[in-house]
């Protein structure tokens, strides 16, 4: 089998090469995070190519072939990522999306209208502990055909209970910058350095006996996990 080292050089160009033919974002999308960034929100959204895995996972995840019925993201930040998440849906899907900060709310919500898309896409203001419970309330257990997990990293593990009670089985819980985060998490630790909190997710969902789960290494890494 060819080997083909993936030096940092090569790596750039297979992320370029990816988005030039299969995640070329609309004029409306690729203007979201300059402005965004101009008003003071961090450069911290998924990109163009995980955007485009994400519309294609859910668009495959449709009990008819139609796209999925109900996804659910924590962390909207300027409503990037839910402007790809959008196009998955089925005819009649909802996208609910859980964001803290009301300015963020306000500019997510502008930019989703922009993108033709905020009548796919209900935004709640709150903490994702907070919100999650109250959304398997409304919609009871084994609803949701994704999660996206996108926000604060130390949520995370006290709310995969509730994303796998949420999931329908088949269903995907994606998580984002699995791969970088505060450091390239495959990188070996400094001697006495805490292990990063997205390694020790990472292990953890690998083997967790409620998922089928493995890492993808588009964008800055996104942790796939299938519930049973």
């Amino acid at each position: 089998m060819d080997e083909f080292p993936l030096t940092a050089e090569r790596h750039a160009r297979t992320q370029a090469y990816i988005r030039s033919l299969f995640a070329v974002e609309s004029p409306q999308q690729a203007a979201i995070m300059p402005a965004a960034i101009a008003a003071g929100l961090r450069p911290i959204e998924v990109g163009p190519e995980t955007g485009r895995f994400l519309a294609v996972l859910l668009r495959s995840l449709g009990r008819q072939g139609t796209g999925a019925t109900l996804a659910i993201e924590i962390g909207t930040l300027a409503g990037y990522s839910a402007t790809w998440l959008a196009q998955g849906l089925a005819p009649g899907g909802m996208l609910h999306s859980i964001e803290l900060e009301l300015a963020h709310i306000t500019i997510a919500q502008a930019n989703l209208a922009r993108c033709n898309v905020a009548d796919r896409v209900t935004i709640h203001q709150g903490k994702g502990s907070e919100v999650l419970p109250r959304l398997l309330t409304q919609f009871g257990p084994a609803a949701a055909d994704l999660i996206l997990f996108d926000a604060e990293r130390s949520e995370y593990p006290a709310l995969v209970h509730t994303a796998h009670t949420l999931l329908r089985p088949g269903g995907i819980l994606a998580i984002d910058n699995t791969i970088s985060a505060k450091r390239f998490i495959p990188d070996p630790y400094a001697p006495g350095e805490p292990a990063d909190p997205m390694d020790t997710l990472n292990r953890a969902m690998a083997v967790d006996p409620r998922f089928i789960s493995t890492l993808v290494p588009i964008g800055n890494g996104l942790l796939l996990c299938t519930r049973l």
